[in-house]
């Protein structure tokens, strides 16, 4: 019954459906195609009416199921000839500043050797600098305490006072000098 469903369909409306069950869009498809989005629109609507389904994926997964009945492999058994995930090698995090982990004893977490470039340099996770008041890349969680939050909104009042203190000063300046 399903496969006398499948038969009415046009080999168009075949070639849409299939490129709907990659997800792309009737814009996607009709770029692809040649044609315009409003006869993609069409062809699918003929075969959802064809196949007497609800919409444009359940169609394509009739045609799907219909042109493979066995798309997918079960992922219960894993074959022996998979190659297994390669080993990256990591470097220790004294390896990045000159230290080998060998040499002092320390084993702390290790980053792959592509990462190096990525990671955060210690200056900026370290407490010598001003935490700011926003996340930053070492630090992505505004963890502030109350005193450092209070300081933080004191200094931006008192930068604000003097910005606006400066533009009322300029205004007044250029004010006297076309006044003259």
């Amino acid at each position: 019954m399903e496969s006398d469903r499948i038969h009415k369909l046009t080999e168009a409306q075949r070639v849409c459906l299939r490129m709907v069950l990659m997800h792309l869009s009737s814009k996607d498809i009709a770029r692809e195609l040649g044609i315009s989005p409003h006869t993609v629109d069409q062809r699918l609507r003929m075969a959802i009416q064809a196949l007497g389904v609800a919409n444009r994926f359940e169609a394509a997964r009739i045609l799907a199921k219909y042109e493979s009945p066995n798309p997918y492999q079960s992922a219960v058994y894993q074959t022996p000839h998979v190659a297994p995930e390669p080993v990256h090698a990591t470097v220790g995090l004294s390896d990045i500043h000159g230290v080998r982990q060998s040499d002092t004893g320390f084993h702390g977490s290790a980053v792959r050797e592509e990462q190096i470039a990525f990671r955060t340099p210690a200056f900026a996770t370290s407490g010598s600098f001003i935490n700011l008041p926003f996340p930053t890349p070492g630090r992505e969680r505004n963890d502030l305490n109350l005193l450092q939050r209070l300081g933080w909104i004191v200094s931006i009042s008192i930068g604000s006072a003097i910005a606006f203190g400066g533009l009322l000063a300029g205004l007044d300046a250029l004010k006297r000098l076309f006044n003259v």
